[in-house]
């Protein structure tokens, strides 16, 4: 059994602030800490569960390869971090999504945005989705179904409403964007050791998350206008500038529409 792990930081227990460290600092090598150990957790459990490779996708970069489980390998994060760069491809049996905060605008999400803070909201074919979603999707694009999540409270309601009955690990309880009630780090990881076997234990339960192209992602940015980067868009002929802060990227999948939104002229072909 292939697991594939992809992480984020904000959904990790203890962090309530948006970046403020510099690579090297104390701040720094404490949340890589609590990043890491989160993630061994969930690599511990995937083992533990029957699992014979383990691939973590880092998506922020927090990830201590000195501190990680050395059974797993790692993809480290460098923008984009993309599927398609990550070696997805490989074929995994399901997705593990650890350290995962809710989209923008959710009240009661802890740091809630999608992708930036410039984001006002993102969608495709019709269903808004932040990140955990937009994941999911490229995931099920290559035949992977997502089984299990941590991060806080509002991203696991979210995940839950969208791909229905995953296991979900909430570490994190938040009150608004930077007030939250955060488990201890043992706490949290016991939290998602468990939620990972129990996951693992029910696979016949998850189904990939696959949205039928065509597709038309919607990416709507807060003011002010963008008006020299919208001028640039334009020249794309899988781009459509609606106004001065809303683009439509168009695509065969998620993987293809997100890669391209990402200014990456990809063109999705057949796995």
């Amino acid at each position: 059994m292939k697991i594939l792990i992809t992480t984020d930081l904000e959904g990790v227990s203890g962090i309530v602030e948006w970046d403020k460290h510099e690579t090297g600092t104390p701040l720094d090598q404490w949340q890589r800490k609590l990043m890491t150990g989160e993630v061994n957790a969930a690599i511990a459990g995937t083992y533990d569960a029957g699992a014979t490779r383990v691939k973590v996708s880092e998506g922020h970069e927090a990830v201590d390869i000195l501190q990680l489980d050395e059974r797993a390998t790692l993809v480290p994060a460098h923008w984009p971090a993309l599927p398609i760069l990550a070696g997805w491809d490989e074929g995994f049996d399901a997705m593990i999504q650890i350290g995962k905060h809710s989209m923008a605008n959710t009240p009661d999400g802890m740091l809630a945005h999608t992708f930036n803070r410039d984001v006002e909201y993102m969608e495709i074919n019709g269903i808004r989705m932040g990140e955990v979603g937009i994941e999911a999707a490229e995931a099920g694009d290559f035949g992977i179904p997502m089984a299990m999540i941590s991060g806080d409270l509002a991203a696991c309601r979210e995940a839950q409403e969208l791909l229905g009955n995953i296991e979900i690990a909430p570490v994190i309880t938040g009150y608004d964007c930077h007030h939250a009630d955060c488990l201890h780090p043992n706490a949290a990881r016991k939290l998602i050791y468990d939620k990972v076997v129990a996951a693992l234990n029910r696979m016949e339960d998850f189904k990939p998350f696959v949205i039928p192209g065509p597709l038309r992602l919607v990416h709507q940015t807060r003011p002010p206008a963008d008006r020299d980067g919208m001028e640039k868009l334009e020249s794309r002929d899988y781009v459509e500038v609606v106004d001065g802060h809303t683009v439509v990227y168009n695509g065969k999948n998620v993987v293809e529409a997100m890669a391209r939104r990402c200014g990456i002229d990809y063109t999705w072909s057949a796995k």
